[in-house]
């Protein structure tokens, strides 16, 4: 962008628009989640909630772009709205600036990582190499709206795929606790069992003789991956973990039980855990399978939408804290073949699975190159290189 096209100006970004800051906000605590008019707020979607006040209606004479100071983030609208947090304000391109061009430029910005409250000033010093001639800068969005269509579409259909491929790996489970995911298994021999009866749900973990200053394993919800099966571990000293955190041994199952993480499927085997122990979050129940029950199979039925599902309707606790009773898991029933089948059957499901998640790699690799195709094309429009496709 050092060269400017011929016909383009450099501008300040100040220059080119009127800054709003927005002085009617509504609390949280009157958000609804249906109502007559969108609240803008702070987040990567802006719409947080809705209202049906429109006494604090903000009107929208032509479309503009809403700007959040906390998150860097831009929307464009032309829609009524009502204003939520602090850090919202509407930027009202120039007459001379085409509000779609304006906006498209707005997503190559490359703010700086520092506090928020420094965004708004950067916004304002940034620099923009900007066609004089509106015609041409309306034809430089046209240009922009008709390819990134087609790259809307074209994630929409991959998202639709990666949902897909999510169904048939629920219905995989479905084919394996019914019994007929196998030719050669019959669940006629098998028995129905209560969770309890197999697992320890929240077991006494004995621990060590460890010292003090010991490095142990340590699992945050946080680093718990939904519907994966996959857990980030970090290492805390032992002195500062030994109380009022949750104790669990290799092959453990760590099951969220408060909502939203439970719904979500935040849910894993723990594994390779430095002393055999790890500590983590006073929010996950743990599930210790007997000798003659498989981690892996446990986890597969604790995985399943429908048993979540299940938990969800006897979760208890205020809005925001609910929680899934020990109980509902240890008197949930399960059918339980014998242990050599319960190999076959995990066996079979793990092969499925490492098929579907392969493809589920490729399909979030080409979201990722599709959205770094924007970026690539948005870079090309604001140093001329489009011009000459117009």
């Amino acid at each position: 962008m050092n060269k400017i096209p011929k016909g383009w100006e450099k501008y300040y970004l100040s220059d080119c628009f009127n800054a709003i800051s927005i002085k009617n906000k509504i609390k949280t605590k009157d958000y609804l989640p249906q109502g007559k008019f969108p609240i803008i707020d702070q987040g990567q979607d802006f719409i947080s909630g809705y209202s049906n006040d429109e006494n604090l209606l903000i009107k929208v004479k032509k479309p503009i772009i809403i700007f959040g100071d906390h998150t860097r983030c831009f929307k464009f609208i032309n829609f009524d709205f009502i204003a939520g947090a602090d850090g919202i304000k509407i930027l009202e391109p120039k007459d001379n600036f085409n509000e779609k061009l304006f906006y498209y430029f707005c997503q190559i910005l490359d703010f700086p990582n520092k506090g928020y409250s420094r965004h708004f000033q950067y916004l304002k010093k940034a620099i923009i190499n900007f066609p004089k001639n509106l015609s041409e800068q309306k034809a430089i969005v046209d240009k922009l709206d008709d390819s990134f269509a087609k790259i809307e579409n074209a994630i929409t259909n991959l998202i639709n795929a990666k949902e897909n491929l999510k169904l048939y790996k629920q219905s995989v489970l479905k084919s394996a606790f019914n019994g007929d995911l196998l030719p050669n298994t019959s669940p006629t021999h098998w028995e129905v069992k209560k969770l309890g009866e197999i697992c320890e749900i929240n077991p006494k973990t004995e621990i060590l003789l460890l010292n003090e200053s010991d490095e142990v394993s340590f699992i945050p919800m946080a680093s718990v991956e939904a519907e994966t099966n996959i857990f980030t571990e970090s290492k805390s000293k032992f002195s500062k973990v030994k109380k009022g955190y949750t104790k669990f041994r290799d092959n453990d199952i760590l099951f969220a039980k408060i909502t939203p993480c439970m719904e979500n499927g935040k849910i894993c085997i723990v594994n390779n855990l430095k002393f055999g122990i790890g500590f983590g979050s006073t929010e996950f129940h743990v599930i210790r399978p007997n000798k003659n029950t498989l981690s892996k199979y446990i986890y597969y039925f604790v995985s399943q939408i429908s048993f979540r599902q299940m938990a969800q309707i006897y979760m208890t606790g205020a809005v925001g804290q609910r929680r899934v009773p020990s109980k509902i898991l240890e008197n949930f029933e399960i059918p339980l073949p014998p242990l050599s089948e319960q190999n076959l059957i995990v066996a079979e499901i793990n092969r499925r699975f490492a098929i579907v998640d392969k493809t589920l790699n490729l399909i979030d690799k080409s979201i990722q190159n599709a959205k770094n195709l924007k970026q690539s094309i948005l870079k090309k429009a604001f140093s001329g290189e489009l011009r000459s496709e117009i």
